[in-house]
Order: C-alpha cells, then structure tokens, then sequence
C-alpha cells in the first residue's frame, strides 16, 4: 500500500523505522509542528542564551573595552550583555554586591573581598577648552597646569585619588583647585565652556567634543593608568569565565593606548 501524502506536499519516501530514520510523513508533520507551534522537535529544551553584567567606569568610544564588547557581540553563542556605568568606588561596590558581575576599573583600588587582574593600559591625557594657550604644544607639562581648575568625575572617593595621581604626576604637591563633578559626560562639557581642565584616559580619544582638545601629558615616559577586571571569587555565572578569557587573549596582545 503507497504512503499517505499531505496534499501539495512532497513525500522523501518510507523508510523502516526499526533503522532509526524517521518516514517522509513524520518529517513532514515535523514541519508542520515548527509552522505551527514554532517548536520543530516537541520535548527538546531550546538553549536558553547567557547573560552577563558589566560595569564601566570608562569611555567605549575607542579602544580595549570597545573592541572586547564587540568580539563578544559578534559571537552568536557570547552572552547577552548589559551594562552599568559609574565611578570605581560604585563599581566595586555593585561587583561586591553581586549586583554586576565584572566590573573594569582603573587602579590601583581597595579590592577588598574582590578577585581582581590587570589586562591593560591607557595613556593618560589632558582635556583643555580649545581656546587655552597649551594648546598650541603637541603635549603638556602638567607642572605649567598648577593653577589650573582640575575637574573630576565621580564621588569624593575618585576625587582624593585624582589630587593623589595628579600630585604624583605633578611632582611638587596637589593642583591649586579640584573640583568634584557627578558626569563624565558633564564634565568634559564644562571643559569645553572653560570652566577648568580635566585629566582622562585614552579612550575618551574615539568621541569629538565641541570646544575641547586633547593633549598628552609631556615626559620622558608617558603617563598611563592600569586597568582591571574585578569580580566575586564566588561568582559562579558561566559566561563569566569565558568573558575573562576572551579578555586575556585580546590583553595578551594589545598594546598600551
């Protein structure tokens, strides 16, 4: 006796069941099943995607995180992706809380209960409003910036390592005025309308700002800041240890910005 056949459709044939090949009709009905329920294979659990919190205290304008977001985006089997932005002490604290699961900060920190890692380097650089002298010169001794307002992003925590970092940098004690901001973004904007000088790292470099200029900071060896993953030893979240790992192997190679 021939095989039933679903009107308009075409039939591979019967094969023997007892071979492990399913018939003509059952692959048919299979497609039929996917038309219309959307679920070609009734009982099979479809791969639930990944999830993975991550937490910015830098621009992805330019540079090692914007090229490790997007090596993971890419990857049709990387997580999905979310992310927090705020000063390192916030980020720290949320890694802490469990409330993100990496969080990438500038260092050095009080880690605390965190595990934490250096993957790589930014240049250090000064923002300027377009319209102050320094910017006729290709970089800046921040010694001839004393005077100079210095604005800062972050809570008070980010500012004390600023006047910290900037007295290291310096070599004869702390600018004459920092002042503490909430905004990145804020921040460089009131730079462009003169209200002071901030100091940043290289990957704000990708974005355009109106009014401001960049200039490196002058110097036999160029100033840099180390960046870090920090995360909960006991965070068991899969997709985290491969998320690191593609950091390593993209830090293996990168130079400093």
């Amino acid at each position: 006796m021939a095989p039933a056949r679903w009107p308009g459709v075409r039939s591979r044939g019967v094969r023997d069941h007892r071979q492990g090949v399913c018939t003509g009709l059952e692959t048919v009905v299979a497609a039929l099943s996917y038309r219309e329920t959307g679920d070609p294979f009734s009982g099979v659990a479809q791969r639930q995607r990944q999830s993975l919190r991550v937490g910015l205290c830098s621009s992805l304008s330019w540079g090692f995180l914007r090229n490790l977001i997007r090596r993971i985006k890419e990857d049709p089997d990387g997580p999905e992706l979310s992310f927090e932005e705020g000063s390192p002490l916030d980020m720290l604290g949320a890694a802490g809380r469990g409330a993100i699961d990496v969080a990438f900060v500038q260092g050095p920190r009080d880690w605390a209960q965190l595990r934490h890692e250096p993957l790589w380097q930014e240049s250090l650089v000064v923002l300027m409003p377009n319209t102050h002298p320094l910017t006729r010169d290709s970089d800046v001794d921040l010694g001839a910036l004393r005077d100079e307002t210095f604005l800062v992003a972050g809570d008070p925590a980010e500012r004390d390592f600023q006047v910290q970092l900037l007295s290291q940098l310096m070599g004869a004690g702390p600018p004459k005025s920092v002042a503490a901001l909430v905004e990145r973004s804020t921040l460089i904007d009131l730079v462009g309308l003169g209200f002071g000088v901030a100091l940043t790292t290289g990957s704000t470099l990708g974005a355009f700002h109106p009014g401001v200029s960049y200039r490196p900071i002058a110097g036999p060896v160029g100033a840099t800041v180390t960046f870090h993953a920090a995360w909960l030893p006991s965070n068991d979240n899969p997709a985290l240890d491969r998320f690191l790992g593609e950091a390593r192997a993209l830090a293996a190679g990168w130079p400093c910005l």
